[in-house]
């Protein structure tokens, strides 16, 4: 029916055993994703192909992808070579995106006896910052502070203090005295 459709209205078919194979050349494709910025759909429809199999094509050639609904493809890549330069401890936290933020905002914190004193310090809530710093526990690998209860102020555990060392030495400010 379709091929009888497709005769009649005079609509030129490709049989199947004529339809050139695509490849992709990794030189091109870098050029054109990571150098020039574009979109994968656009270099995709200028191919004739689907944003799928371009994926594919990228992933194949190792080309790195752009996180969606991140930052731009740049950001991305420059967080990920900057990961690879600071402390084994930090690289998780630093390559993801707020990483360095959050690492910053912790460093911050330390210096203050509660959660919520270094949120109003900091200008932002305290279940922000609580979040915050729970997700650097999880890119870290172990708990930044023992939260402060009655009569006692929040400090700094073990790994605690070897993250913000790391932190300090990474943006030269190692000689401040180490917080909890």
């Amino acid at each position: 029916m379709i091929r009888r459709l497709l005769t009649e209205y005079e609509i030129p078919t490709i049989p199947a055993t004529e339809r050139a194979k695509i490849i992709i050349d990794r030189d091109w494709l870098y050029q054109q994703y990571v150098t020039n910025s574009r979109a994968l759909p656009d270099i995709a429809r200028e191919l004739g192909m689907s944003t799928a199999n371009l994926a594919r094509w990228a992933n194949k050639h190792e080309i790195p992808m752009r996180p969606r609904g991140g930052p731009s493809h740049t950001a991305a890549l420059d967080a990920a070579a900057a990961a690879k330069t600071v402390p084994p401890i930090l690289r998780t936290a630093v390559a993801a995106q707020g990483g360095r933020d959050r690492l910053e905002r912790a460093k911050a914190a330390s210096r203050f006896p509660t959660l919520t004193e270094a949120a109003h310090a900091l200008g932002t809530s305290q279940a922000t910052l609580t979040n915050q710093f729970l997700r650097l526990e999880r890119e870290t690998g172990g708990a930044l502070f023992d939260r402060a209860e009655r009569n006692r102020p929040m400090t700094l555990t073990a790994h605690g203090r070897r993250v913000i060392d790391a932190i300090r030495k990474l943006d030269g400010t190692a000689s401040e005295s180490p917080g909890g």
